[in-house]
Formats: structure tokens, sequence, C-alpha cells
């Protein structure tokens, strides 16, 4: 097989070419008219867009305080209303003043022990993975529901006789 002869081909340098390119361009004076208004548009539209987006993020930090200071003001509503009520303050003499009513026999446990069933277990946050082969504990009860025999306490709730 013969070998095809081989033309080096001379790889333009990048100056050349942004000089070719920006040469071959040619601008009318619509064009740099167009160009000029559409820098003057964005010139003259950009610090009133500006301010219109700082002024609806105020607004909106404003609305957030007002349903802060909203839900605050019901919260203390509430709790004004139940203060209104004799039962609640009633009971809250008894729960914090340790108040009883006249007739009534107060009794204060000192050093209470606590069970260890009653004191809360704190949950861990860590994932923890146990190795179960549920297959064979599957296959293992079928095969052992299947070969065993039955009582015969087994036999008479089946067959209902006692």
């Amino acid at each position: 097989m013969a070998k095809r002869p081989v033309t080096r081909v001379r790889v333009a340098d990048a100056r050349e070419l942004v000089s070719t390119w920006a040469s071959s361009l040619h601008m009318s004076g619509a064009t740099l008219l167009c160009l000029a208004l559409v820098v003057f548009g964005v010139v003259v539209l950009a610090n009133p867009l500006r301010t219109l987006i700082e002024q609806r993020a105020q607004v909106a930090d404003l609305q957030a305080q007002l349903d802060q200071k909203n839900a605050t003001l019901d919260a203390l509503t509430t709790q004004r209303a139940r203060w209104n009520d004799p039962a609640y303050i009633r009971a809250q003499a008894r729960d914090r003043l340790f108040y009883v009513m006249p007739g009534e026999t107060s009794y204060l446990v000192i050093n209470d022990v606590t069970d260890e069933k009653d004191r809360v277990r704190t949950v861990s946050a860590d994932l923890t993975h146990t190795d179960v082969d549920w297959v064979r504990g599957l296959l293992t009860s079928v095969v052992v529901a299947g070969l065993s025999e039955p009582t015969p306490a087994q036999m008479d709730a089946v067959t209902g006789e006692k």
C-alpha cells in the first residue's frame, strides 16, 4: 500500500483570527444607535430595579415579623383567657404553691426514688444494622410446624372435645 503525500497546513494564530473576525464586522450607524440605546436603557433601569428588589425583600421581612407578632399575640390572648378562669388559677395554686382546699391533707414525698422503667430513654440518632437471616427463620418455622407432633391439648382444641 502506498502512502499518501502529507501536506502541512499552517495553523493561524489566535491574534490573526480575532483581527480577521473584527475586520469582517461592519457596523452601521443604526446598529450603533440601537446598541447605545440598549446600554443606556440598562444603565437607566438598573437602579430602579435594584431598589424594587430591595423593597420587596424588606416587605417580605416585615410581613414575616408581623406574622410572628400575631402568633405571639394569639398565644398571649389564650394565656390571658386561661388566667381569667378561676379553676385554672386554683389548679396553678395547687401545683406551684402547694395550696390545698379546706379539709384536704397534702402529702409531700421527699427524695422520691424513680424506677428504671419510669426514666425516659434517649433515642440514638445512629442507625444500627442487625444481621437477621429471615429466610432461614421462615424455612425453619415451616419445617418445624410440618414435622412436629401436636400435643393432646392441641388436638382437643382442634376437634372441640374436652
